[in-house]
């Protein structure tokens, strides 16, 4: 289909389940840069969902108008490695996921909120990211760790949550 980035408003605990877990490998492996929510699991630590939790993949956490970490978003350490290794910083950012407009089935607007609305906020930024590269040169040049690294190294630090609950900070594009 020649996609170059992929958002994923679902998610899990069970980072043991190999087929799901193999077929992100593969899409990250072909260069698809992919979003996923972190879940809506919190305040709780070690609530991470799959496949936000996976190092290759953007989890999104959640945060409201006021930048303070919406209740409701999961929160790292990931919990791969455990009980013999260590838990890496999740979420990678947050953006805005509370009380967001959007579109009702029927007709009109409705307020929602949850990490996947933050999500596809996320991709958006990537998508406009990716959209600067020329597309003969695009295949070649990008790949989802340098994506992963222009968000962390561009977002923007909030003062009071720690790097569990916020990651490197909120979205900035």
């Amino acid at each position: 289909t020649n996609m170059d980035v992929l958002n994923l408003s679902i998610g899990g605990p069970d980072y043991l389940d190999l087929p799901f877990v193999e077929k992100i490998w593969e899409i990250t492996a072909n260069n698809i840069i992919m979003v996923s929510a972190i879940g809506n699991d919190g305040p709780l630590y070690g609530t991470l969902n799959n496949p936000a939790d996976q190092s290759d993949v953007i989890g999104v956490g959640g945060i409201d108008y006021s930048d303070h970490i919406a209740s409701f978003s999961s929160r790292g350490m990931s919990t791969w490695e455990l009980p013999h290794g260590y838990g890496r910083v999740k979420p990678d950012v947050v953006a805005y996921g509370r009380d967001i407009m959007g579109s009702k089935i029927s007709s009109g607007c409705k307020s929602l909120s949850g990490t996947s609305v933050a999500s596809p906020v996320v991709a958006g930024v990537v998508c406009l990211l990716v959209s600067v590269i020329p597309e003969p040169d695009r295949k070649n040049l990008l790949n989802p760790a340098s994506m992963k690294q222009a968000l962390v190294e561009g977002a923007a630090k909030l003062a009071g949550p720690n790097m569990y609950e916020q990651g490197a900070g909120r979205v900035d594009l």
